[in-house]
């Protein structure tokens, strides 16, 4: 996953732009932004993981998540949708293109200062992990996360009516982000670069939302 704050700070911008011609509840369908990460149940099939292009990464199966979750007037299995589009865009493209991915000697490469890593430290709390963290604060100085829908999202998010998503990890997802964003983390952008990781959000909300409106204009023909 990208971060809880990038999460929500797509679901926002995917709010903005799809409040107009759908009837989302706001609160729902963050909330279900949120759900598949908090769920106990094995990422592999909360996350519909599939592999991605490269061979190394994965990615959630869309088409199969789209099945279930694909309904626009059911705000949480939309916003759970909206989280899985994410993840695959931000998995299958964004952190595909970023990088140079060593497969035969298990090494990342990031072609803008050239520092390598070793998979498993890339993928550890030291690595993309860490960098998530740096861009938490620039994140919420920035106001790309509003605090006040933060405060309205409840701690105990709703049900969805799916088993394999209503057992839920002990740790809320408030305390789990207070818990984050307590890790004062410097920014230093060498793994994931701000700016260019927040076009990559705007992009990804802006063609999430382009999808559901060719959607929705072909079912109603």
């Amino acid at each position: 996953m990208p971060g809880m704050l990038y999460h929500l700070s797509f679901a926002q911008q995917v709010y903005s732009k799809l409040s107009p011609i759908l009837q989302l509840d706001k609160i729902n369908f963050m909330a279900g932004n949120l759900i598949p990460d908090l769920a106990k149940a094995d990422k592999q099939k909360t996350h519909y993981r599939k592999k991605a292009s490269n061979g190394i990464l994965c990615v959630p199966d869309l088409e199969q998540a789209k099945k279930e979750l694909y309904i626009p007037n059911d705000s949480i299995k939309f916003g759970m949708y909206a989280h899985l589009y994410l993840d695959y865009y931000f998995f299958g493209k964004f952190l595909i293109d970023s990088f140079i991915w060593n497969k035969e000697n298990e090494k990342v490469i990031n072609p803008r200062n050239n520092k390598e890593w070793s998979f498993n430290y890339f993928f550890s709390e030291n690595g993309l992990y860490k960098s998530y963290g740096e861009i938490n604060y620039l994140m919420l100085k920035d106001k790309r996360v509003s605090m006040k829908t933060l405060q309205e999202i409840p701690e105990i998010l709703p049900n969805t009516g799916i088993a394999l998503f209503d057992e839920r990890i002990k740790t809320t997802w408030k305390k789990e982000l207070e818990e984050y964003l307590s890790r004062k983390i410097e920014y230093t952008g060498e793994i994931l670069e701000y700016p260019s990781f927040w076009n990559f959000i705007e992009e990804t909300a802006e063609q999430f939302a382009k999808d559901t409106f060719l959607i929705k204009n072909k079912k109603n023909r």
